[in-house]
């Protein structure tokens, strides 16, 4: 027996050395092969490994006579290879180099161009950051990503608006924003008319763009990138491109994300006890005796209650919906890709007020087989309901502590206590604002290949947005205390079309070592904006508010602006050997904003760059140095951001008819004698790439000055008139620097971490105005300091004597020396992303340095004392002779000392310090084993948590410091949101 185990032993072990296979091969680059030397060679399933000698070699011994292979190097494409001993034991393995970030393609002015070739400033935006963030309007995926600009919104209500600035202000009293174009069609990003909460300015025209739906937004800066946009391209540019359809099998993506929002910050007011002890002290320090009349709080109002009208107000939490649905495909000729998108955005006010957001696009391109003709047509179309509510109830934050409740016993809204009266903030809850916005978007691009290297494109789109708006102001919501009471609504239709049509020829070929790329081009640009509005008045009960027929007052207007915009472009590109590249660009522009003399004018710019590393790799060996660019660029651009007509002259209707005959007057005196804002760019650059480009750097430096500045310029009175629109001799700068750097530490197969940073230190200043100081901007404008500033009084605090605020100087403006600027210093953003597995963890970090407006000095009514709520702060008030203060008795009526409101409101005391260190968003993600997800038939399967404006690190004692400027509009929301993604 034990000789037959020894036997079967013995053959076992036989039979395992037998059974074992040796492969050999090699490693070289598909580019050159060139060997690889120190290549990983695995396989698969196993823990049986190697790596490649210095001349790529390799040699694996293996007991599975099939199998696969897996070859990694650092720089190429991870690659799997399938091996059967029975047929090979045998193999060249050729990596792919992997691609780096400077051959991502960046869009640029009716073209594209890699990062690596491009001589101008574009800062691109994929969509996979884009997709990383909660957000329902695109223009907020750009805050703290991109140098050079700042992207501001305006408060936290949905659909508000967002400031974007690109390089500073350029104009003293002009538009200043950039030029945003999607697929090649102009987009607006000023309202078209008052939506939802007055509070917005407006709802942004962006609310209706799904971001779920753009492939990636790229910002042009300098002259080089912006100059072929002529006087539309003077502030930047920002191009949107929408997803088209790739080319496999046809598949559905699905994406569903469910978010809450709430207010991130209170305020620190006073409690009931607080503020009535202050409200009591005031009324001693002034000698009057507390009344029903003049403090129903102390005297008529219950002075246990104590309501906190912050929770109450904007305290609540909003809820919001997304859900995403695509179906795209396709093959060689012709792809597809469909997707529509539902979004609500709810409130923190109280009820149930929301944004609901629907769209739907699509896109088909296709190619002819002989590839030389070549055609996509994209449309969308969205519909957004605002239902928010005309006012925003932050303002409101302040009723006393114990103000009555805002509604009586039966629900209904309540006025009064002990006949002691007050403003009710909640009257939207009777009242109906309902505004619904219709947007169509669509772009048709064909090209054909003439010859070789000789394309003709025809480039046409059109954009129309259309908004109704319906607001009512019926008998329910008004105070029943005042004389009058009268209902009212106002109904409006605002429809803004835009027509554009881009035909152009591109030729291109190889000269010698070069090539050699020329684009001509035209553009054809039709807007109107019709509106119509009637305010009617009168009617007989609430029930019949929203039927003009049935009110007794009606008035209507209407109006229509038309723009056609008409220009000549052109573009020369040449790339030598890779290394020398020159750009340059021109345009010839015509406008219908400008007098018939003025309309036409000419701008240009040349862009010119030199990768130095080519030369070096040729000569020298820099192992360490794997890219360098020196780029720079020149070029002027205009500015025609300023309205229609205003060359003309203008006449209103007067209010007040005379025996029936409608009466006309001149609003508006004839100039047709302004012509273009000329703003001219220069820019230098380095562009540097170490150790394989996993470090990589740019360096910015600009200067952009801007002349004949188009300004209201003020009359005297006796002309009839207050100013004219005129073209002046002044001379606006910004100046400044900007970094970006990108690095790679970790890259391996399980475990990927890269961090990117930017860094925009910049300064505006008024070089130049003639005659300044004789001038109506003698008291906002200063020469030598930044468009953004303040004059301000200079305060020197409390007199321990007497209990008031001390200045130097009485009298505004002559005592003004304080000038406080509100441009940012600096402002940036810090990125990382972190993959381990199936895990994937992101955030970005902003930060900005800033002077804000102080918030104690935007109270309503500034005096410490009066019948609404402070800050805490306030306790720290002067009491007796001798104290050492910084807050000034309390008083009812400021008699006897210098307004708080009037004189504290225009001195430095006005200033904060308003820097801030933000969590922007982060993101959190679990993707399924494709395994496991295969078994379940869905593909891609990912579950993921996102959040906004999650924690901020600030000294600012306001609400938000990033809204500082408003200090009691609702601020920005901080939100999370947790969701599902997933492929069929």
């Amino acid at each position: 027996m034990r000789s037959f185990l020894t036997l079967i032993l013995t053959l076992t072990v036989f039979s395992a050395f037998a059974q074992q296979y040796t492969l050999k091969g090699k490693v070289q680059s598909a580019s050159d092969d060139a060997p690889l030397s120190g290549a990983t060679v695995k396989i698969k399933g196993s823990a049986l490994s190697t790596q490649t000698d210095n001349v790529g070699n390799f040699s694996i011994l293996t007991n599975q006579i099939s199998g696969i292979l897996t070859v990694s190097y650092i720089g190429f494409d991870h690659k799997e290879v399938p091996y059967d001993h029975a047929k090979e034991d045998t193999y060249v393995i050729t990596l792919e180099p992997e691609q780096s970030s400077l051959d991502e393609v960046q869009v640029i002015g009716y073209g594209s161009v890699s990062k690596r070739f491009n001589t101008g400033s574009v800062v691109s935006v994929s969509a996979q950051e884009i997709e990383r963030q909660p957000i329902s309007n695109p223009l907020a995926a750009l805050a703290g990503r991109v140098p050079g600009m700042t992207v501001v919104q305006e408060n936290g209500n949905p659909g508000s608006k967002f400031n974007i600035q690109i390089r500073g202000q350029n104009s003293i009293s002009q538009g200043s924003e950039p030029l945003f174009i999607i697929d090649g069609v102009p987009f607006p990003n000023n309202s078209i008319g008052p939506i939802g909460s007055l509070a917005n300015s407006g709802q942004s025209p962006f609310a209706n763009i799904n971001p779920q739906d753009i492939e990636s937004i790229d910002v042009l800066k300098d002259a080089d990138a912006t100059a072929i946009y002529g006087s539309r391209g003077a502030n930047g540019v920002v191009l949107i491109t929408t997803k088209k359809g790739k080319t496999g099998t046809t598949k559905v993506d699905a994406l569903f994300n469910q978010s809450i929002a709430k207010v991130p910050k209170k305020l620190d007011l006073l409690n009931t006890q607080q503020y009535l002890a202050m409200r009591r002290e005031a009324f001693a320090n002034d000698g009057i005796e507390p009344t029903a009349t003049n403090a129903p709080d102390l005297v008529l109002w219950d002075t246990t209650r104590y309501i906190d009208w912050q929770d109450y107000l904007i305290g609540g939490t909003a809820h919001n919906t997304n859900a995403n649905l695509s179906l795209s495909g396709g093959n060689e000729g012709t792809q597809f890709i469909a997707n529509a998108n539902y979004n609500r955005q709810g409130s923190v006010f109280p009820g149930s007020y929301s944004e609901n957001r629907g769209s739907a696009r699509f896109n088909i391109s296709h190619t002819s087989l002989n590839k030389r003709f070549k055609a996509s047509i994209t449309s969308s179309y969205s519909t957004d309901k605002n239902e928010l509510p005309v006012n925003d109830l932050t303002l409101s934050i302040l009723l006393p502590p114990n103000n009555p409740s805002l509604f009586d016993s039966e629900g209904n809204l309540n006025w009064s206590e002990n006949g002691g009266t007050f403003s009710n903030p909640v009257t939207y809850l009777k009242r109906k604002n309902v505004a619904v916005t219709d947007n169509f978007l669509g772009n048709l691009n064909i090209q054909y290949e003439l010859s070789r290297g000789l394309n003709i494109r025809l480039s046409g789109g059109y954009n129309q947005i259309q908004l109704n708006r319906t607001t009512t102001n019926p008998v329910s919501s008004q105070d029943p205390n005042r004389s009058s009471l009268v209902p009212t609504a106002t109904f409006s239709n605002t429809v803004f079309k835009s027509f554009i049509l881009e035909p152009q020829i591109e030729y291109f070929r190889d000269l010698g070592k070069g090539k050699l790329d020329i684009l001509l081009g035209t553009t054809l640009q039709h807007d109107n904006k019709n509106l119509s509005s009637i305010d009617a008045e009168g009617f007989p009960s609430d029930a019949l508010i929203e039927a003009t027929a049935f009110a007794t007052n009606v008035t209507a207007q209407t109006s229509k602006v038309e723009y056609r915009y008409q220009a000549l472009f052109g573009r020369i590109n040449y790339n030598y050997n890779g290394r020398y590249l020159i750009n340059i660009t021109g345009r010839r522009d015509g406008s219908s904003r400008f007098g018939p003399d003025k309309r036409i004018s000419n701008f240009s710019a040349i862009g010119a760059a030199w990768i130095f590393s080519e030369e070096l790799k040729s000569n020298i060996k820099f192992d360490w140095l794997s890219f360098g660019k020196i780029r720079g660029s020149y070029g002027i651009t205009g500015n025609d951001q300023i309205g229609d007509y205003q060359y003309l002259d203008d006449y209103s209707a007067v209010r007040y008819p005379y025996q029936g005959a409608i009466g006309y007057i001149p609003s508006r005196l004839y100039n047709p004698d302004y012509t273009w804002e000329r703003n001219r760019k220069l820019e230098a650059a380095l562009e540097l790439g170490f150790l394989d480009n996993r470090i990589q750097i740019t360096t910015n430096w600009f200067r952009n000055r801007s002349n004949n500045q188009l300004i209201d310029y003020s009359l005297p009175a006796q002309t009839g008139f207050s100013s004219i629109l005129r073209n002046f001799n002044a001379l606006v700068q910004n100046i400044g620097w900007e970094w970006m750097i990108s690095a790679n530490p970790i890259r391996k197969t399980n475990f990927n971490w890269t961090i990117s940073a930017n860094l925009t230190v910049s300064r505006n200043k008024l070089l130049e105005f003639p005659e300044l100081e004789s001038s109506s901007y003698a008291n906002t404008l200063d020469i030598g300091k930044p468009l953004n500033i303040v004059k301000l009084l200079h305060w020197t605090g409390v007199d321990p004597e007497t209990g008031n605020y001390t200045f130097d100087g009485t009298s505004r403006p002559v005592d003004q020396t304080i000038i406080a600027d509100f441009t940012p210093k600096y402002f940036g953003g810090v990125s990382n992303n972190v993959t381990y597995k199936n895990w994937d963890f992101n955030f970005l970090i902003q930060f900005t340095k800033q002077n804000g407006v102080n918030y104690l000095t935007n109270f309503i009514n500034n005096t410490p004392g009066l019948s609404y709520n402070q800050p805490i702060e306030v306790l720290e008030r002067w009491r007796n002779i001798g104290d050492d203060a910084t807050i000034q008795k309390f008083t009812t009526t400021g008699s006897g000392i210098i307004s708080f409101n009037n004189y504290a409101g225009y001195s430095d005391a006005r200033i904060s310090d308003a820097s801030f260190l933000r969590l922007k968003t982060l993101n959190i993600s679990y993707s399924l084993p494709n395994y496991i997800a295969s078994k379940l038939k869905l593909y891609g399967l990912k579950f993921f948590y996102q959040g906004q404006n999650l924690w901020t690190i600030t000294g600012y004692k306001g609400l938000d410091p990033e809204t500082s400027t408003y200090p009691f509009q609702l601020p920005p929301l901080s939100t999370s949101s947790f969701g599902i993604q997933f492929s069929i």
